[in-house]
């Protein structure tokens, strides 16, 4: 019998803040085919909010960003969709939003982005893959970077705003969540408030296995921890 093509990772995510408890949840699968490009399929949900984002993002095998899609509501009401595509020479995406309407945007870059934030937390802890293990001791800065939003809750755009990234890693510990005990990797995730326009602290990122799973999230900024309340592997 031939190889499948392609492995599938499902999971769900809880968002719970310190005081409020459960405020949210994310629904993620993803696929990765033979040649190792994979495809992040999320569902994200706000509650205080009623904010509703789809997301379809797919990066080749050093985890560069191919191609986008995000759908996004706020207030129980459309935002905006855009599709993004990824080259070694722009980002461009087109795009029609409640605030700007139908319009196409270019951003030129002087090489392939190094990642891409559409604020799914699934697709925060793929984030973390760019990190050159090679030079762990080091706090490694990726200047090359796009997100749809730089708002805590990505509830604006989507559109192309360039960014840059801080990445460190801080070992392998391993962790319970409701989805179980897994083995995992310690990111953390900083800015220059400089660059991002805000003095905010690190994003805490626990990570399993080498497709990057999301086990943990945590943010003093939001108060919050992003839990892994399921998983399958097939």
């Amino acid at each position: 019998m031939a190889d499948k093509p392609f492995k599938y990772i499902s999971g769900k995510v809880l968002y719970c803040h310190d005081d409020r408890g459960e405020v949210g949840r994310e629904y993620f699968t993803i696929s990765k085919d033979n040649h190792g490009f994979r495809t992040l399929r999320a569902r994200c949900e706000i509650d205080e909010d009623q904010l509703l984002r789809d997301v379809v993002y797919t990066v080749d095998k050093h985890w560069l960003p191919i191609d986008a899609f995000v759908r996004l509501s706020v207030g129980g009401a459309f935002q905006g969709t855009t599709w993004y595509n990824f080259s070694d020479q722009m980002v461009e995406c087109e795009a029609i939003t409640k605030d700007a309407g139908r319009f196409s945007q270019q951003q030129k870059v002087d090489s392939w982005p190094m990642a891409f934030g559409a604020h799914p937390v699934a697709n925060d802890a793929w984030g973390c893959a760019v990190f050159d293990m090679n030079n762990k001791e080091e706090r490694q800065h990726f200047k090359n970077c796009v997100t749809t939003s730089k708002t805590p809750h990505g509830n604006t755009g989507p559109n192309i705003t360039m960014t840059e990234k801080f990445l460190s890693f801080h070992g392998n510990e391993e962790l319970s969540v409701p989805a179980g005990t897994f083995k995992t990797n310690y990111f953390q995730l900083s800015w220059d408030s400089d660059v991002v326009g805000y003095d905010w602290p690190p994003i805490h990122i626990w990570t399993y296995s080498d497709d990057f799973i999301i086990v943990k999230i945590r943010w003093d900024h939001l108060k919050s921890d992003y839990l892994l309340d399921s998983l399958e592997i097939t």
